[in-house]
């Protein structure tokens, strides 16, 4: 009876003693691919569903010579977001692998403080052709491009129809 009765105090007691902060980060996984010499950027989105504020640190396993994290380190209140650019630029070609961790330290004066946690998997894959400086300012706007160009093909073809339909008569 003694036993219990001192496991049951000692638990008690130790509940009281560690908190650790909360955290959610969207996307679960990031995957880049971006041509040779190009700066990428991606984003996360960090949540702090717990019921206190919190610290976050947000920073690569590896490579952080080549991606940029802004901000680095910022305060969240209960439920508050804060929205992190990755930027990538690798002079490399290949596929790269590493772990963003993002760390939630609570701010609160308790004596036993936990951390937490998430490691979020990152993959770039990195296109061996060397693209020019023009070209590859560009690469943001692909999908715009390619639109544009499929527009200006298609007017040439019409505008060549019309002159041969024009001729025949």
């Amino acid at each position: 009876m003694k036993r219990i009765l001192l496991i049951l105090i000692v638990s008690l007691f130790a509940a009281n003693f560690a908190w650790a902060a909360a955290l959610k980060v969207r996307p679960a996984s990031i995957k880049v691919e971006i041509p040779y010499g190009v700066l990428a950027k991606t984003e996360l989105m960090i949540e702090n569903p717990g019921n206190n504020v919190a610290l976050f640190e947000v920073y690569p396993d590896n490579f952080s010579d080549w991606i940029r994290i802004k901000p680095e380190s910022f305060t969240l209140e209960q439920g508050e977001k804060q929205r992190v650019i990755l930027e990538i630029k690798n002079q490399e070609a290949g596929v790269f692998s590493t772990m963003i961790s993002v760390v939630a330290k609570p701010l609160s004066s308790r004596k036993f403080q936990a951390n937490s946690g998430i490691k979020i998997p990152l993959q770039v894959r990195i296109s061996k052709a060397k693209t020019s400086v023009f070209l590859a300012s560009l690469y943001p706007f692909r999908l715009s491009i390619h639109l544009v160009s499929a527009v200006m093909i298609l007017l040439l073809i019409l505008g060549l129809v019309k002159y041969n339909y024009g001729k025949s008569r």
